[in-house]
C-alpha cells in the first residue's frame, strides 16, 4: 500500500503570508503534505531504509547510536547500511567510538555534522538516522547534509513520530512522556518543511513504514477511516532534495 506524490513543489508559506498562522497558508501546507505522504506496509523502518540505500553511495550521519554495545547487534543500523551501500562513509562526534569503528574496518570520520565542514566527497544519498531530534541546530545539520549531495541526490532523515500510539501509551501510563533523555525536540512534518526551507532544501516526500500482516492490515484500513493514519507508525522518514 502506498500513496505516491504528484510532483508538486513544496509551498513556501512566506510567499503566501507574513503570518505563520494564516489559514490559507496552513491549508496549502496541509494539501501538500497529504500529497507527498507515502505509506509502506510491506516493510519495517530498517527494511525501508536498506531498500532506499541499496547499491548507492551513502553518507551516514550519526553512526555510533549512543554506545558501542550496539555494534555487535544484528539490528545495528550503520552495519546494515554499510553492507547494502555501494560505498558508505559514516560520521559521528564521539571520537573514541569512531576510532573503535575504524579499527573494525568501517570508513568513519569524527566530524561535527552541524558544522561547516566539507568532507570533499559527494554522495547519492545522505542518511540522518535519529539525529535531528538531538542536535541544537537542525538547520545546520540539514545544510551539512545538503553540502554532501551529488546532483540528483536525496537526504533521508528518520526521526520518532510523537503522535504515534507508541508514545501515547507511554503518556497514558506515566502521565507525562518520558523518552530518550538526550532529545531536544520532535520533528513533525510541518517542522521538517520549515527546516528544509531554511536550509535551501525541499521536502519532497515523507514516509511511514511498518510491516503489517494481511489480516492486521485489513483491520488497519478500517481503523484509518476513523483515526489518523499516522497514529499507527512510530517513525517519520523525511526525504529532502536540493531546490532547483
Amino acid at each position: 500500500m502506498s500513496f505516491e506524490p504528484g510532483g508538486a513543489a513544496a509551498p513556501d508559506w512566506t510567499r503566501l503570508s507574513d503570518d505563520p498562522n494564516d489559514r490559507e497558508a496552513k491549508r496549502a501546507v496541509q494539501r501538500y503534505l497529504d500529497q507527498v505522504r507515502r505509506v509502506h506496509t510491506d516493510c519495517g523502518l530498517l527494511e525501508f531504509i536498506e531498500r532506499e540505500l541499496e547499491g548507492r553511495s551513502v553518507l551516514d550521519i550519526g553512526v555510533v547510536s549512543h554506545s558501542a554495545r550496539y555494534f555487535d547487534q544484528p539490528g545495528w543500523r550503520h552495519g546494515r547500511i554499510a553492507r547494502r551501500a555501494s560505498r558508505c562513509v559514516g560520521v559521528d562526534i564521539l571520537a573514541p567510538l569512531v576510532e573503535e569503528l575504524r579499527q573494525r574496518g568501517f570508513d568513519v570520520r569524527c566530524v561535527d555534522a552541524t558544522s561547516e565542514a566539507d568532507l570533499g566527497e559527494r554522495f547519492e544519498r545522505v542518511f540522518i538516522g535519529d539525529v535531528l531530534e538531538h542536535v541544537e541546530n537542525s538547520v545546520a545539520l540539514a545544510r551539512f547534509a545538503a553540502r554532501h549531495l551529488a546532483p540528483g541526490g536525496r537526504i533521508l532523515a528518520a526521526t520518532p513520530n510523537p503522535f504515534s500510539r507508541k508514545f501515547f501509551r507511554r503518556f497514558r501510563r506515566d502521565g507525562t512522556a518520558i523518552v530518550n533523555l538526550d532529545h531536544l525536540c520532535w520533528i513533525t512534518p510541518t517542522q521538517a518543511m520549515e527546516i528544509a526551507r531554511r536550509a535551501g532544501l525541499g521536502l519532497s516526500a515523507y514516509h511511514l513504514a511498518k510491516r503489517f500482516s494481511p489480516a492486521r492490515l485489513w483491520l488497519k484500513r478500517i481503523a484509518w477511516r476513523f483515526a489518523p493514519l499516522e497514529y499507527s507508525f512510530p517513525d517519520f522518514v523525511y526525504e529532502f532534495s536540493l531546490r532547483d
